[in-house]
């Protein structure tokens, strides 16, 4: 049996449990969310030190994308998902047992592990089963965007009605781990072990898909700003807006998720033809988002969330389509890997956002922070619309064009 080749098309089992494996391993991520401000309080953490403890992430899916982001090309698809899990299952549990700070790290830091070897492994798999880069692309993204919308709504109302449990969320999502590794183990792999021995490489893209990288890799610019309100916004909406109801405070954190789900399905056809509303639409967020913190009362917030709401369609719009450029020529053999690579720039941005927002609002307050953080990425999201205009007008004949 030729393993390189493209497979058939998948029965819909098969594809719905890796849908649902891919959003529950995203929904871990980012169940710290809405409870930054309790984690802060609770462990004596300095905002910069709360995104601190988001950044980490980051960092670690970079580091396991870098040096495992090919792994599944090699060994297989399924392997490397449950292995994710199984960190994903740790980090809960040492979530719910966790005693002090560096423990939470610990935690996050097995969070990331799985991150880093779930996303490019699950997005080459899907894109396997359903045998087109454009359509892998934007299912694999919508995962992707539920589980990470779900995770702040979960862990805020597990933990408002069952207070007496402390961090029952982790625990809940650690069982639900389990369940999908089970589950897993019952469907068929897509790119099973080679024979060719286990060789780790960074996640690389061919000479030939170097430009339809760069072109795509423009439309991840959302992530730094995913990063950095995710880090930022319970804390920002505790100490300055002055909310504090939990459950508000996990529908808040999980607002630029939904959003972002709801731009790939409603606009990123429309952005796959006409790049420049999307990145219209990140610059208009990102001021919306600066200009709140200057603002009083129910205004400051209301225009704070139109930020994130338009910020998060924009993004969902762009990057599904960025993937799809970047996956269009790459053959079935090499699609962990360039999927990863694709993956690594995001997480990059999404751990700078984090850092940058963390660091300044050390410095000069949150308030400022939001507010430079709001206009340096609608600069940059300026920038990067007249970047994509000049590489895809000057692109060569024969390559397609999103």
């Amino acid at each position: 049996m030729n393993l390189s080749a493209k497979p058939n098309r998948a029965p819909g089992t098969s594809l719905g449990i890796v849908l649902a494996t891919y959003a529950i391993a995203m929904c871990g991520t980012t169940m710290p969310t809405a409870l930054y401000p309790t984690l802060q309080d609770g462990y004596g953490r300095s905002t910069a030190a709360s995104t601190q403890l988001f950044a980490i992430y980051a960092i670690v899916v970079l580091a396991v994308l870098c040096v495992f982001g090919s792994l599944s090309d090699a060994i297989g698809r399924k392997p490397v998902m449950i292995l994710g899990l199984l960190a994903s299952a740790a980090s809960g549990i040492l979530y719910a047992v966790a005693e002090d700070a560096p423990m939470l790290f610990i935690a996050r830091t097995l969070s990331g592990v799985c991150a880093g070897l779930v996303t490019g492994t699950a997005t080459a798999y899907l894109t396997d089963l359903v045998s087109s880069s454009a359509r892998g692309a934007s299912i694999s993204s919508a995962a992707n965007m539920v589980g990470l919308g779900s995770g702040p709504v979960l862990a805020a109302f597990l933990t408002y009605f069952v207070p007496s449990v402390p961090m029952i969320a982790f625990s809940v999502h650690a069982v639900l781990s389990g369940l999908c590794m089970a589950l897993l183990a019952m469907i068929p792999d897509t790119a099973a072990h080679r024979g060719l021995g286990l060789k780790l490489s960074l996640p690389l893209i061919p000479r030939f898909a170097l430009r339809d990288y760069c072109v795509g890799g423009l439309m991840t610019l959302g992530f730094a700003v995913m990063g950095g309100c995710t880090a930022m916004t319970s804390i920002l909406v505790v100490r300055a807006f002055g909310i504090t109801d939990l459950r508000l405070l996990g529908l808040i954190g999980s607002l630029i998720f939904i959003a972002t789900t709801v731009g790939q399905k409603t606009c990123g056809k429309l952005v796959s033809e006409k790049a420049y509303f999307g990145f219209a639409g990140l610059v208009i967020g990102s001021a919306l988002i600066s200009l709140a913190p200057g603002l009083n009362g129910s205004a400051a917030v209301m225009v704070y969330l139109l930020g994130l709401l338009i910020a998060g369609l924009s993004h969902g719009a762009l990057f599904p389509v960025g993937l799809g450029i970047v996956l269009r020529r790459i053959e079935f053999r090499d699609r962990g890997s360039a999927s990863s690579a694709f993956w690594v720039l995001g997480y990059a941005l999404t751990a700078l956002g984090a850092l940058g927002l963390g660091w300044a609002g050390q410095f000069v307050g949150e308030s400022m922070a939001v507010t430079g953080f709001g206009v340096a990425i609608a600069l940059c999201s300026a920038a990067c619309l007249l970047l994509h205009r000049r590489w895809t007008k000057t692109a060569p004949q024969g390559v397609p064009r999103r």
